[in-house]
């Protein structure tokens, strides 16, 4: 059974107490058994579900799950929507200390990104 990418987040803090790899879990549910094509297609979906996170620890993972994505998908072709949003989304992550040090420069590193002109 596949699951929304949104409904992990739903009482994520009990399902995290019970199971410290409920996130990895989680993702690998909706990710396993992606095509190149749907994984880089289903970037879209995470990028604006960051949007909406306001925890350190839900964008930690979710960054790590986009990674994931880049992945599958065997690119570090910039999603059109990546490019869009770059700016707001760089300035939304830089307000999460530990996310914006750690996996979002990861994300950068991947993708070779110094700058993106929106």
């Amino acid at each position: 059974m596949k699951i929304e990418l949104s409904e992990i987040f739903d009482n994520w803090r009990d399902k995290f107490d019970h199971d410290e790899w409920y996130f990895n879990k989680s993702f690998e549910l909706i990710s396993n058994g992606m095509s190149p094509d749907e994984a880089f297609d289903y970037i879209p979906n995470v990028i604006e579900v960051i949007f909406s996170l306001e925890d350190d620890l839900l964008i930690w993972y979710t960054l790590y799950f986009l990674i994931s994505l880049y992945s599958i998908a065997k690119t570090t072709e910039i999603h059109n929507e990546l490019i869009k949003n770059w700016t707001t989304l760089d300035k939304h992550i830089s307000n999460f200390k530990d996310s914006y040090s750690t996996p979002f420069q990861e994300l950068k590193r991947t993708l070779r990104i110094r700058k993106i002109e929106t």
